[in-house]
């Protein structure tokens, strides 16, 4: 299997003619299918469109999936092309070696694992310790008991934002027994937005616009800093600064595969997502991108705490 980062050149005008009954190719026009994570559905749905406002023979049906669902119709060859809000893990890597494929994977993005509540939480700042206690159920209630019960919401069983809580936070470990799962994000939203004791655990895509409805709560661990620069024990959100530095501590990459060399109009696709007017699609929607230079704006201490 042979991995690679780097783009083939011009290939948004490559197009590969073929004769007799070979078939041609173009990257600015035809059908394919892609699936797509649902934790990052809302900005790739922009992207989508975008390019095929910009190239109005190319047809993309996008599938909505969770991630792993989405890494299982690519391994069986159900689709050629998938988008994912995080990287294959150890399992995926292993079970993809076996398959005679030339795996092709381009990091488009970077995105965050948003941790939210009602916006009459007074609770504005999560050490790490503490949301890791909520999420595997050791910890039952807000602020040591002076609430009531904690309601965690979590996507579903498949979702590339619970592999990557259960592989960071906890070990592993299996999420709480009391969590509620929502397979479909805007769903988890609405709960969260109902329920003044929730905890919902959603990618950020699906956070943006919705900032003055949640409790977007700012991560970090007393004692500790993310690097020499920063001051012991600061709390940060997943705004992009934050994302982009690493200093939010639940940040994911985008990512997408395919599974052979073809200059068809899903390559058209990738070159376009890693294009100057990709990444400011990217940009324009909370998430940092990763082939443009990223401008970091002041943050005050109101916007971090």
């Amino acid at each position: 299997m042979r991995i690679t980062n780097r783009l083939m050149v011009a290939a948004l005008v490559l197009s590969c003619c073929g004769c007799g009954s070979e078939k041609n190719f173009s990257t600015t026009g035809g059908d394919v299918t892609i699936a797509c994570d649902e934790g990052v559905f809302p900005v790739i749905s922009i992207l989508v469109d975008d390019f095929q406002r910009q190239y109005p023979a190319a047809r993309i049906n996008l599938r909505k999936l969770e991630g792993r669902a989405a890494v299982s119709e690519f391994a069986m060859d159900s689709v050629r092309y998938i988008i994912l809000g995080r990287e294959f893990d150890k399992e995926e890597r292993d079970a993809l070696s076996t398959i005679s494929i030339d795996l092709q994977e381009y990091k488009v993005a970077m995105s965050a694992v948003a941790v939210i509540g009602n916006r009459s939480n007074p609770v504005s700042n999560l050490r790490l310790t503490q949301l890791d206690s909520m999420l595997s159920g050791d910890a039952t209630g807000w602020l040591h008991g002076k609430r009531a019960g904690t309601d965690v919401a979590i996507g579903g069983p498949n979702s590339s934002t619970n592999s990557i809580v259960r592989s960071t936070r906890l070990s592993g470990r299996s999420l709480t027994s009391t969590a509620t799962p929502f397979p479909d994000s805007p769903d988890l939203i609405r709960y969260v937005k109902e329920n003044p004791n929730s905890l919902g655990i959603i990618s950020l895509s699906w956070v943006v616009g919705e900032e003055d409805n949640l409790r977007v709560f700012a991560l970090g661990q007393p004692g500790t800093r993310p690097d020499s620069t920063e001051p012991l024990g600061r709390y940060y959100t997943p705004v992009q600064a934050h994302v982009h530095r690493k200093y939010y501590p639940l940040t994911m990459p985008v990512y997408i595969y395919r599974r052979e060399v073809l200059p068809d109009v899903g390559y058209g696709f990738i070159s376009y997502a890693t294009s100057g007017a990709g990444q400011k699609i990217f940009l324009n929607n909370g998430l940092v991108p990763v082939t443009m230079p990223v401008r970091l704006v002041s943050i005050t201490s109101k916007e971090v705490n």
